[in-house]
């Protein structure tokens, strides 16, 4: 029951530049990167597991690069950009904060969501799919960053804007730069605003203008709310307020954060945690759909559970799913969000592969792990590394694989993995077992072809068409057209 994936894998991203890089990215299905590869005379990429989990662990010798700084931090630093003792104290905030609270919340969230999502589509045949699975991400994290409640509609893009004050107004904010990530990050707001600009980049400018009286709103409001509450409430925002003026009225103001960084905090973990989960489940649909022997796959795990997903709790339920988080791990390793981590070498370093052959590497220089490459590579994952198969992460007993340090990394590694990778896990879950434990997906006949064959080619054609920006997305999302019906 496999999934002929057999592809130049990524075909797309050969030719597209990543997003904190010069360079092209360019790996296809068997193509084999040398261990230790310079591109440049201040570039040097790495896809060997050993030299990869020795560059991310040692966070210190390996700083992130001063363009990420620029690039991911310009509404405040936060724990993606920062380095050494301020990326510490941003870590012990960031991290402390996503708990079980979150992840409850992040649960039920994603269920209603889902729920909702599901009603209109099994109804609307066509390509509201994969910005349906964009305004379920989205609400999640208002949700969970902040208690910003949205109900699913369709149109993520059409609704973005209208709010004008207070968190409705930052919640969009922080949508609209998500979907114009480059220009928010790069553009004077002046700029945005001239007439001769677009609708959508004048209506970014006119927000981001005003980003840091919503972020006092914001803060305020949560401020009070918690107050009125007796206490945190389950929200990112709320526990990481708690925490920093905890640390503020204990006479620690070392360890908390200003609201300039409380701004950065909420941001990265509203783009990093929207983007990177919703095109992942929008890659996984589409595999689903172009292969649907694996929804039965899928759906023989859901069986056993309640047919009513408002019935299934979050301690009970996500733990037996095992088969629909080997989706996202598969999903991960074919479509990593980020095709390389970036890394600079400020001084001279000496990285040491498995045969004890020593690499040194000199200052200034940009440094790259290669996901992708690791992902790929059929000495790691076996002769079929090119092709979707979610069972090679289910052992003979039923559980879960664990893949060997450095060879799988989608949430980055060493000390600075991705604070929201169960989070992440979460949200992916309880949105595909809700949307599958009741219906199925298939490719909708286009122009007059219904051939499954054809269609299926065609769907996977609209995957592999993918561009890095912010995260690895599909370029042409609403080419993605499908039905559902209900099982």
């Amino acid at each position: 029951m496999d999934g002929s994936f057999a592809t130049s894998a990524h075909i797309t991203t050969a030719s597209a530049t990543c997003l904190f890089s010069s360079r092209p990215t360019s790996v296809r299905s068997g193509e084999r990167i040398e261990a230790v590869e310079r591109i440049s005379s201040d570039e040097t990429r790495i896809a060997d597991p050993t030299l990869a989990l020795s560059m991310l662990q040692r966070r210190n010798d390996f700083p992130q690069a001063p363009i990420v700084a620029k690039i991911m931090g310009f509404l405040g630093s936060n724990v993606f950009c920062a380095n050494g003792d301020e990326w510490k104290r941003h870590r012990r905030m960031f991290a402390s904060n996503l708990d079980e609270r979150i992840s409850r919340t992040v649960w039920t969230e994603s269920k209603v969501q889902a729920q909702d999502m599901f009603k209109y589509i099994v109804n609307h045949p066509g390509n509201q799919t994969l910005d349906g699975l964009k305004s379920v991400a989205i609400n999640v994290i208002g949700q969970a960053g902040f208690s910003q409640k949205e109900h699913w509609t369709p149109g993520l893009r059409a609704r973005l804007g209208a709010a004008t004050t207070g968190k409705a107004a930052y919640f969009e904010t922080l949508s609209l730069i998500t979907q114009m990530f480059l220009e928010a990050a790069l553009l004077p707001t002046k700029f945005m605003k001239l007439p001769i600009m677009s609708r959508g980049l004048q209506l970014l400018g006119y927000h981001m203008e005003r980003t840091p009286e919503y972020v006092q709103e914001v803060l305020n409001e949560e401020r009070n709310a918690t107050e009125k509450a007796g206490g945190s409430r389950s929200n990112f925002l709320s526990l990481l307020l708690q925490l920093s003026d905890e640390d503020r009225r204990s006479g620690q103001s070392q360890f908390s954060l200003s609201d300039d960084e409380i701004s950065g905090s909420l941001f990265i973990f509203t783009t990093a945690g929207y983007e990177t989960t919703a095109n992942t489940m929008g890659y996984s649909v589409s595999f689903l759909a172009a292969y649907p022997q694996w929804q039965e796959w899928i759906r023989e795990e859901l069986q056993g559970l309640s047919e009513d997903p408002a019935t299934w709790k979050y301690e009970e339920v996500f733990p037996k799913c095992r088969r629909t988080l080997a989706l996202m791990l598969e999903t991960l390793r074919l479509f990593p969000p980020v095709l390389h981590t970036t890394r600079a070498v400020l001084e001279p370093q000496e990285l040491i592969d498995a045969t004890g052959k020593t690499h040194l590497l000199m200052p200034p220089m940009d440094i790259y792990a290669c996901q992708l490459s690791l992902h790929l590579d059929r000495r790691i994952w076996g002769d079929d590394a090119d092709e979707f198969r979610p069972s090679r992460w289910i052992d003979e007993a039923g559980q879960l694989v664990t893949p060997e340090k450095g060879t799988y990394l989608p949430w980055s590694g060493g000390p600075r993995i991705c604070p929201g990778m169960k989070m992440s896990q979460v949200e992916f879950v309880a949105t595909m077992a809700t949307l599958f434990r009741n219906g199925k997906c298939e490719p909708l006949p286009i122009d007059g072809v219904d051939s499954p064959e054809l269609l299926r080619e065609r769907l996977l054609g609209l995957t592999r068409d993918s561009v890095s920006k912010l995260a690895l997305s599909m370029r042409n999302p609403d080419g993605v057209q499908l039905r559902w019906t209900a099982v």
